[in-house]
């Protein structure tokens, strides 16, 4: 079985030969390093930029024989509408602060300080010419032989623009026009999917964290009213295409876990322990209904624990969450640059040395 038969089948709910393993997303910074590739950060070319990062990615995924490439949309051609404070600091074209700095980008805060803002946004256009370059080299490199993973933001972008508190009180003192920002969000992620999968992903992945270590970012009023719409509405259109939809979140699910998988979603990434959810458990409920991906922990395992603490962890979670199928094993978030590489191998190796079906039962500590 290759790697995307082995993926969709975990989709499907269903045992392949072994269990999945694969990311959803890398930091390209940490897996040069680990490769001894230059990032080249002085290109300035577009079309070299883009090869070089496939080049990066491919490699590490190849190299490791990963089960998942994610598939990212590339930046349009032409000069994106963002806003520059300085050298390295800009507002993004929703709205969000992000720096750059030592390889490294991170979200800095709102950038839509006056709800008033949100009025004359106007959101880019996710069918920008050049949008789908990335993806195109991708999908031609890998089709049919990994799965192929189309990234979409979802629900984040409103959030991001006017950070959570602003967000928050826009849902409670502007209602409708915190709605109408999601809308044109769910707008955009949907038509950026079917992009993705116009081009020959095998799934969709929806990111946006919905919720703290603490639990909901909203309030469960709001997150049924608002964010249920913006995974609702995209996963029902992928399905109509006849492609599955995953989402992503981080965070304590406990309080709107049921109310997330009624929307349709076929997965479930990425089971984050550091914030008490327990993989087990979420197995026992709710792994008749949607394949369950992550739950290896990244707040201590992958950046801090011995190897020998990582194989347990893996064979804890395959024996938690792989019985029957519908289980994909990865780290409980991303590749982010605090995974130590050879934990991150010794989890590959773990998982394929302890995730073969029919499954043996393993002692664990």
């Amino acid at each position: 079985m290759n790697s995307r038969d082995r993926v969709l089948a975990a989709l499907n709910l269903e045992e392949p030969d072994r269990v999945p393993i694969g990311e959803i997303g890398y930091d390209l910074g940490s897996i040069s390093s680990v490769l001894g590739i230059s990032v080249d950060e002085g290109i300035t070319d577009r079309r070299r930029n883009i090869e070089k990062r496939i080049k990066i990615l491919s490699r590490f995924i190849e190299d490791l024989d990963l089960d998942v490439v994610p598939v990212g949309p590339s930046l349009p051609e032409g000069s994106p509408k963002i806003k520059r404070i300085d050298k390295e600091t800009w507002i993004d074209e929703w709205g969000a602060k992000y720096r750059y700095k030592n390889g490294i980008s991170w979200y800095v805060g709102p950038g839509l300080d006056d709800p008033s803002d949100i009025e004359n946004l106007e959101p880019p256009d996710p069918n920008a010419p050049g949008m789908m370059d990335e993806p195109e080299i991708l999908v031609k490199k890998f089709k049919g032989k990994k799965a192929l993973a189309g990234m979409i933001p979802g629900p984040k972008m409103p959030y991001l623009a006017r950070g959570i508190d602003g967000y928050n009180l826009d849902l409670f003192r502007r209602p409708s026009l915190a709605k109408r920002f999601m809308d044109m969000a769910t707008k955009y992620n949907i038509e950026l999917g079917k992009r993705l999968i116009e081009t020959g992903v095998d799934f969709i992945v929806m990111t946006g964290d919905i919720a703290y270590r603490e639990g909901p970012i909203v309030s469960i009023r709001h997150f049924r009213e608002v964010f249920i719409p913006a995974i609702y509405e995209p996963a029902r259109i992928f399905h109509k295409l006849g492609v599955p939809m995953v989402k992503h979140t981080d965070g304590y699910l406990e309080p709107v876990i049921d109310d997330l998988i009624k929307t349709g979603i076929d997965g479930l990434h990425s089971i984050e322990p550091a914030a008490g959810m327990d993989l087990g458990k979420v197995k026992d409920r709710f792994g008749d209904r949607i394949c369950l991906w992550g739950g290896v922990d990244l707040s201590y395992t992958l950046p801090l624990g011995t190897r020998e603490e990582v194989v347990e962890e893996v064979k804890e979670r395959i024996a938690s969450a792989a019985p029957g199928g519908g289980y994909i094993l990865s780290s409980s978030n991303s590749y982010s640059t605090a995974v130590k590489f050879e934990n991150f191998k010794a989890m590959v190796e773990a998982g394929r040395n302890y995730g073969r079906y029919p499954l043996i039962k393993h002692d664990v500590k």
